[in-house]
């Protein structure tokens, strides 16, 4: 594959792995071989795609690597699942290639760690630590030792080292860890070429990622070298077995610590005849989960009893011998079993696992438990060889503080990197919470710069992604400093509040926080208006007080889209085949066009399919916009963002990849939703009764709604007036809506940030009254026979028009044309006919007598002193003879003027008959201004370009040129066949005459780009 970069991450990652530049500038394991597989879409700003993760996995596979690293990952919804999981465990479990991940820079709340990384079975995901010695030279901090040999900051605060502030934490939703371990999370290493610099400085868990990759290298080096096994799950086993747990920091924050690959393999030489060392332990609580994790308070104040299953999980051969089949049968294991918090985690000392798995029953009793957060795990060990653990049953509670309105954390003092957690309930009725957090020095503190507090709040809910419900905030405070953030919330659902000091602040931190709850409640909280007059809200105070002033707008507006029929899933190529057993990938390609009225920006959405990746059914869903002449305008994929399109005819194509046809042709008829951003929001008034509603009596005011009271508040629909001309029924415009007040004078936002979702259905809109009357119309003194054969006339020459290629190129236009011209001998439509036939043929230039021929029939035709009489006096539109006449009139005025300025194109194409064309300009002049800007000036656009260049003013050919790729061409609006590819090309010659040569060249490279032969 041909790939460009899209960022130096790639090659910095690559760099800590394993670059090979010497021992000062060596990555973790330098002699291993590094193979590229690009999974960042260039036109996406380095976005991973899903097909690229799929065909990334496929040539890994094929390749026969060891170890793969991935530093990417998005927040996901549902862990532990989707096509992308299911392939990444065939690759770990069945093929033996160990998949290392980082595990997302989302922190520091709990359960903020990325997919695939931290939250697939499958992964190895690792954190990123910041060491004293790292800060000291990476990142200049002043950093000293103290006489004990301790690490501590100038001001002599000591300093232990610890994950970045952002680092993400676990545990994953479904109790899973999340977090592996924990490796150093920045480094000098090498850059791309094209940055101009060797090197340079980057830190994230990007980072972290690929030295723990380089690593395990290490170890599957040293094992190939000494003769040993090497397994995902052997290898796992014994970094987990002797990493370092780092003081000051909680299990979901570093895995099992720090790794550390001299005792690492170590383990791995001293278990390497130890039976079954290559089985993987597959831990399952309940039916699905992969731990325990209680947040919410009916979880946290009451005893919890669990079913824990242990199956383990042998290497998914494609083949499995009698023998290994025998002994698999015959597998039986005995663990020891310890909780690591006897005091309120209970489970069985002793379990015996057999080929089938078995169960164990635990409990787990919070009641005793204080707020906050507690940890522990269920260890289960080898009894017969106990330095062997070899599962965990990760168990985390997040015990919710007393449910108030108003919480006070009162005076809080953190140490370095220190991050603080608060778990509350939001009570019902709220809907926001302000936070205000003031810095407790002293004014004229000798400390007085200014600190750096991460304030990071998190909600879960049912299949949603973190990020959809949190905030995070990084604040700079100084001495006496106050400030307030307001957090939306859902009410009855466990809101981590999560205070830390960032890890590059120097000096004591101390604030209190004070949260206080907020909120007018709303039923319904997701209006929806239709044609009607509006909507009904109930707004209910149940907590205290609130001012409120409801306000409503709508910002975007969404049109709904079929795709063209015929899409049926096809096969790839030979790079989409997933091996053993081969599986042909398909892709399902569907189409979806639209008419643009005007440029603009639009986002395609398809929310069947987007926003999700890891966890998606399929392999992605990557969406390329086209113009109609075939110019790539953008791509998007699961997050789709505003691509701008110009006015006229936009193509969409959408391409879903799955190896299952059967699931891919499910879609075929998938609609896609265009979104565009209304240039001026509309408002929508709010009024307290129907009445005022319905009558447009005042609308609402500040008003105080006391605690426990309701209030009923209506929402007007918007006027046809307001709504964008081209939008049509079934059409929806969505906006938000607030009910709190507001106000600048006391601290937060006075209302839920972000408001409540709303959403209007376009209806069928009013028919307009006619603005003028139509003409009356003369009476018709044709007989029916007349009548009937003027139509057939008609009739005859519109089709002539409509003949397919193929039939005006097997002779079948003259045919009909010679019939026809002698049953309507002068008949203007069917001269103009032959003439546009004429002038669109492929071998125009051998027709120019025919043509000239042609267009001076059909002058001649045309009475032109009459013509020139009739317009030279005004018609009464009261007539209506007079009115038919004109109608009659315009239409032999247009037609003369088209014939005159396509007799002049001929000319101008004639060799030596500049006579002619001069001539035929002369004529064309007396009846039109070509020149004009005029709508349907355009037409005349060739025949101005012919006489200019015909002049020697190549500028003023650029002119026009330009003046027609910077609008959507359309055949029908010029004379002869136009196309953009046809205008660059002699853009490309006009150029060159000009003497700009490296313009030329810059014109003939971008036309591919402009105007591809097809959608690539």
């Amino acid at each position: 594959s041909l790939v460009v970069d899209s960022s130096p991450h790639g090659t910095h990652v690559a760099g800590i792995a394993a670059a090979a530049e010497g021992p000062d500038r060596n990555g973790v394991a330098p002699g291993a071989e590094l193979v590229s597989l690009k999974i960042g879409e260039a036109r996406m700003a380095g976005m991973e795609t899903g097909g690229a993760l799929t065909r990334a996995l496929i040539e890994a596979i094929r390749l026969k690597c060891d170890v793969i690293n991935m530093s990417y990952g998005e927040a996901d919804t549902t862990p532990n699942a989707g096509r992308f999981v299911k392939l990444a465990e065939e690759l770990v479990w069945k093929h033996n290639i160990e998949f290392v991940s980082s595990a997302g820079n989302n922190g520091p709340c709990l359960t903020s760690t990325g997919a695939p990384g931290s939250t697939s079975t499958a992964c190895f995901g690792i954190a990123a630590y910041v060491s004293p010695e790292m800060m000291q030279v990476l990142y200049s901090m002043p950093l000293d030792k103290a006489e004990d040999g301790k690490v501590v900051f100038q001001e002599k605060e000591e300093y232990p080292g610890s994950t970045f502030t952002w680092s993400s934490v676990g545990p994953v939703a479904d109790g899973s860890n999340g977090v592996n371990a924990m490796a150093p999370g920045g480094a000098i290493a090498p850059i791309s070429n094209w940055c101009l610099a060797k090197t340079r400085l980057m830190n994230g868990t990007s980072m972290s990622s690929p030295h723990a990759c380089g690593l395990i290298a290490l170890l599957i080096s040293a094992c190939k070298a000494a003769g040993i096994a090497v397994s995902p799950a052997r290898l796992r086993r014994a970094i987990e077995n002797t990493a370092k747990p780092m003081p000051g920091m909680i299990s979901v924050q570093q895995g099992a610590g720090m790794i550390q690959v001299d005792k690492a393999w170590e383990y791995l030489k001293r278990h390497e005849d130890v039976p079954h060392e290559d089985i993987y332990y597959d831990v399952k609580v309940g039916n699905s989960l992969r731990g325990i994790y209680l947040r919410q308070a009916h979880e946290t104040g009451v005893e919890n009893s669990f079913v824990v299953t242990v199956d383990p999980q042998w290497q998914r051969e494609a083949e499995v011998s009698q023998a290994q089949q025998e002994s698999r049968l015959s597998f039986e294991t005995q663990f020891t079993l310890e909780t690591t918090a006897p005091d309120w985690v209970t489970c069985p000392s002793r379990f015996v696992v057999l080929a089938g798995g078995r169960s164990f029953k635990i409990v787990v009793d919070p009641t005793g438990l204080q707020a906050g957060l507690h940890t522990a795990k269920i260890i289960g060990r080898d009894a017969s060889n106990p330095d062997r653990t070899l599962f965990n049953v990760p168990i985390v509670v997040a015990k919710p503080l007393e449910e108030k309105t108003i919480v006070d954390l009162q005076d809080l003092w953190f140490l370095p990197s220190e991050a603080k957690r608060f778990f509350l309930t939001p009570p019902l009725g709220s809907t926001w919470m302000d936070i205000v957090v003031k810095d407790t020095r002293e004014v004229d503190d000798a400390s007085s710069s200014a600190k750096l507090l991460a304030l990071h709040t998190v909600q879960l809910l049912p299949h949603a992604a973190f990020r959809d419900f949190e905030k995070k905030q990084y604040i700079q405070l100084r001495p006496a400093q106050t400030t307030v953030v307001s957090v939306p919330v859902e009410a009855g659902i466990t809101a981590e509040v999560c205070l830390a000091r960032a890890w590059n602040t120097l000096g004591e931190k101390s604030i209190s926080v004070n949260i206080k709850f907020r909120g007018a409640r709303p039923v319904p909280d997701n209006v929806v208006l239709t044609n009607g007059l509006g909507a009904m809200v109930r707004a209910t105070s149940d907590l205290a007080d609130e001012t409120i002033l409801p306000k409503a707008s709508l910002t975007s507006w969404r049109t709904p889209i079929r795709p063209k029929a015929g899409a049926t899933p096809k096969p790839l190529g030979e790079r989409d085949i997933f091996p053993s057993p081969d599986r042909m990938i398909h892709e399902l390609v569907l189409q979806y066009e639209f008419t643009q009225d005007d440029k603009g920006s639009i986002t395609p959405r398809v929310p069947a399919l987007q926003d999700v990746l890891y966890e998606s059914g399929f392999e992605g869903q990557l969406i390329l916009v086209f113009d109609g002449d075939k110019k790539l305008l953008g791509t998007c994929d699961a997050w789709p963002s505003a691509v701008n399109v110009p006015k006229g005819k936009v193509v969409i194509r959408l391409q879903i990849r799955h190896d299952s046809p059967k699931k891919l042709e499910k879609l075929k008829d998938l609609t896609m939703w265009i979104e565009r951003s209304l240039e001026n929001s509309i408002n929508l008034s709010a009024y307290g009764s129907k009445e005022a509603l319905v009558t447009g009596g005042s609308t609402l005011k500040k008003q105080l709604l006391r605690k426990g009271k309701s209030t009923a508040i209506f929402f007007e629909a918007p006027s046809v007036s307001k709504l964008p001309s081209s939008s049509k029924p079934g059409d929806i415009l969505k906006g938000s809506f607030t009910l709190g007040a507001g106000n600048d004078s006391f601290p937060g936002s006075g209302k839920r940030p972000g408001g409540f979702p709303l959403t209007y259905v376009v209806g069928p809109k009013p028919e307009k009254a006619p603005s003028d009357p139509d003409p009356p119309e003369p009476e018709d003194k044709r007989t029916v026979d007349e009548k009937i054969e003027e139509a057939i006339r008609d009739l005859k020459v519109a089709q002539l028009g409509k003949l397919t290629k193929k039939e005006k190129e097997g002779g079948k236009f003259e045919e009909l044309y010679e019939s026809l011209a002698q049953q309507y001998p002068g008949h203007l439509p069917l001269l103009m006919a032959k003439l546009k036939y004429l002038d669109a043929h492929e071998k125009r230039s051998e027709k120019i007598d025919e043509i000239v021929e042609t267009a001076e029939a059909l002058i001649s035709s045309i009475p032109q002193d009459a013509l020139a009489m009739h317009f030279g006096k005004k018609s009464d539109n009261d007539d209506p003879v007079a009115v038919k006449e004109r109608k009659e009139m315009k239409e032999k005025k247009s037609m003369l003027t088209e014939a005159l300025a396509r007799l002049a194109l001929a000319y101008s194409a004639a060799p030596d008959e500049e006579t002619k064309f001069a001539e035929a300009l002369k004529r064309l002049k007396e009846w039109t201004d070509i020149d004009s800007n005029d709508k349907g000036s355009d037409k005349f656009a060739q025949l101005v370009m012919a006489r200019e260049e015909k002049a020697g003013r190549l500028g003023a050919v650029m002119k026009v040129i330009n003046k027609i790729l910077a609008k959507d061409i359309k055949e029908k609006d010029y004379l002869l066949p136009i196309s953009k590819s046809a205008l660059y090309e002699k853009r490309v010659e006009i150029l060159t005459k000009l003497g700009y040569i490296s313009l030329a060249d810059h014109d003939k490279c971008t036309r591919v780009i402009s105007c591809p032969p097809t959608y690539s």
